[in-house]
């Protein structure tokens, strides 16, 4: 069997909080996966209590064998190296009530891998870039101000039998769909993906770099696999399936998403972080360029040479 949960927050409490298309992703995501025969569980700007009662029916509809699918489409954050998806009636958070308030995307893998699936696929459609925030950072725009916060998400790498993916890089902030945009960036993309009969594996990969195109090379997705054998959500037969196709002819194309400038100067690197883990091959796993490009960059470099220039003792 296949079973899946699917969760959109848009209706955050405080008003820049707010997002647009995240319920829109939920939607789409629910309709895809059920055309291709998931029993889908979709909740819609879910606060804690409804998500938690929503996760525990969809740990326990899952059975030794089954292929099991989360997918979450809102806000989120990281501390201490744990990735939290927050929900829609919180507005206080600290460092220590959000182990209690919001959902830990590590320990949901953890559960779910008890239930002994033959396989789990985790996609994490969150810390959006809000380009009408004024503040510069994600922890900033909720307010959190313990320095234990992070922008974005940090790497995970799942066990056994599960794919786990971002819809940006570790650390950094993914494009939401607004205006003319029904869906994020990431998850239009994916949506066209999903349907089609090849490897999930290919799904993923082909997914992260038609995203890093249609934002121009602002958003690089993550993805880690640990699972080696082929598997298919989508067969040739289905294919025929007039819902498959209605839904594919319903589907508008993807981009181009702009990213807002000032976003851009804010976003830190992880290159450190992904070379000295056991997530370096994970992260960069189908993507389109290396993330040492960033390290590259310029202005960084210009700014060593300079104070190394500083330090040398006059000759004049």
């Amino acid at each position: 069997m296949k079973r899946a949960l699917v969760i959109g927050n848009d209706d955050y409490p405080l008003e820049h909080q707010k997002l647009e298309s995240c319920v829109d992703d939920a939607n789409d995501m629910h309709d895809a996966l059920r055309i291709i025969g998931f029993d889908v569980l979709r909740k819609r700007n879910s606060p804690l209590k409804d998500t938690q009662i929503a996760t525990k029916k969809f740990l326990q509809s899952i059975q030794p064998g089954d292929t099991a699918f989360f997918y979450f489409s809102g806000h989120g954050c990281q501390l201490d190296g744990i990735n939290y998806l927050i929900p829609t009636n919180d507005t206080d958070i600290d460092e220590e009530s959000i182990k209690h308030r919001a959902l830990n995307a590590q320990k949901l893998t953890t559960s779910v891998h008890a239930r002994r699936p033959g396989l789990f696929i985790m996609v994490l459609d969150c810390c959006r870039d809000n380009p009408f925030a004024d503040q510069a950072s994600l922890k900033n725009f909720f307010g959190f101000r313990s320095t234990r916060f992070k922008d974005g998400l940090a790497p995970m790498k799942g066990p056994p039998s599960t794919i786990i993916a971002y819809a940006c890089a570790p650390d950094q902030l993914s494009l939401a769909g607004s205006g003319n945009q029904r869906n994020s960036a990431y998850t239009c993309t994916l949506l066209h993906y999903i349907v089609l009969p090849m490897d999930i594996k290919t799904v993923f990969q082909k997914t992260a770099i038609d995203v890093h195109k249609t934002t121009g090379g602002y958003q690089k997705p993550y993805l880690s696999i640990n699972y080696n054998k082929p598997m298919y959500l989508v067969n040739n037969y289905m294919v025929n399936n007039p819902a498959l196709q209605n839904f594919l002819r319903g589907r508008r194309s993807c981009g181009p998403y702009i990213a807002p400038s000032k976003r851009r100067d804010v976003i830190r690197n992880h290159q450190s972080r992904v070379d000295a883990s056991q997530y370096r091959w994970n992260a960069q796993f189908g993507m389109a360029n290396n993330y040492q490009s960033r390290v590259n960059n310029s202005r960084i470099k210009n700014a060593v040479l300079n104070i190394c220039r500083s330090l040398l003792p006059d000759t004049n």
